[in-house]
């Protein structure tokens, strides 16, 4: 493992082509700002790029890789968006430290601090795992076969609570029908589905509604049932059109601000009543 002065003056540890391993991600139907992004996580989370490392600046990327500057700053705008990489002016840009515990860089979960940029953290447990049969909510945004749903409970801050519950296909996605529940839980699933799949999230579509609290979620956000919160279902696809996940989220009233993701990952948003 490199030492923290390495990591700081971001030393090579080891060449960019080969730690981002663009070929696993240039794919028919992928942004080249998207597979640039893809890469730079998939080098964070095998660890090849640590917490601290220094990334090359953007003209160096640009000599380096076989993108053009506007792809090459595209890209990391969507990685300082999502709070994989922090910058410092005057220092560069840094790959972003994470407290232990904590969700690293959450997509649906991004809280606004008092500031209004930065994001508050995440700390996820998980409440269960279990298989799915039949039809459910999650029957028209995946393909047929059996199904698995984790369930987590995601703390934003010392603030408050959100129930997530996020429907796979077991045999597509191994890693997270088998991985021990202790690890799994602070894993973010899409960066793990990346990792150990091989399976970039190339399109996600979102449906922010208001709903009423059901009771077995409301036991565990410790709220009284029916009461009326935010509701915000989320369907990812391989590329454009392959189906990978189906997730819901319920979030209760709280004073901070949820920032969506932006049209640059060609996010449908449609904001919707329950019982219209």
């Amino acid at each position: 493992m490199p030492n923290s002065k390495q990591a700081l003056r971001g030393a090579a540890l080891e060449p960019v082509s080969d730690a981002l391993a663009l070929d696993h991600f240039l794919r028919p139907g992928i942004p080249k700002y998207v597979a640039l992004r893809d890469a730079i996580v998939r080098a964070v989370t095998s660890g090849a790029w640590p917490p601290g490392t220094r990334l090359p600046n953007e003209a160096d990327l640009a000599a380096k890789l076989p993108f053009s500057l506007g792809t090459i700053q595209r890209g990391l705008r969507m990685l300082v968006d999502d709070g994989v990489i922090v910058r410092r002016p005057g220092a560069g840009s840094f790959i972003a430290q994470r407290d232990a515990g904590e969700l690293h860089a959450p997509l649906h979960c991004r809280f606004l601090d008092d500031d209004g940029t930065s994001y508050l953290p995440v700390f996820p447990r998980i409440v269960d795992r279990y298989a799915t049969s039949g039809d459910g909510e999650w029957t028209p945004h995946l393909e047929p076969g059996p199904k698995m749903c984790i369930e987590r409970i995601l703390r934003v801050s010392n603030e408050f609570d959100v129930f997530s519950r996020f429907w796979f296909d077991s045999a597509r996605l191994p890693a997270l029908a088998s991985r021990p529940l202790k690890t799994l839980a602070r894993e973010n699933f899409k960066e793990l589905i990346l990792r150990e799949s091989g399976l970039p999230i190339g399109r996600t579509t979102q449906y922010l509604s208001t709903a009423r609290l059901p009771a077995d979620i409301a036991r565990h956000l410790e709220l009284r049932a029916g009461v009326s919160v935010q509701r915000l279902d989320i369907a990812a696809f391989g590329g454009r059109d392959r189906p990978v996940y189906f997730q819901t989220l319920w979030i209760p009233p709280n004073r901070r601000r949820l920032q969506l993701p932006g049209d640059e990952r060609r996010i449908a948003i449609v904001r919707t009543n329950a019982g219209q």
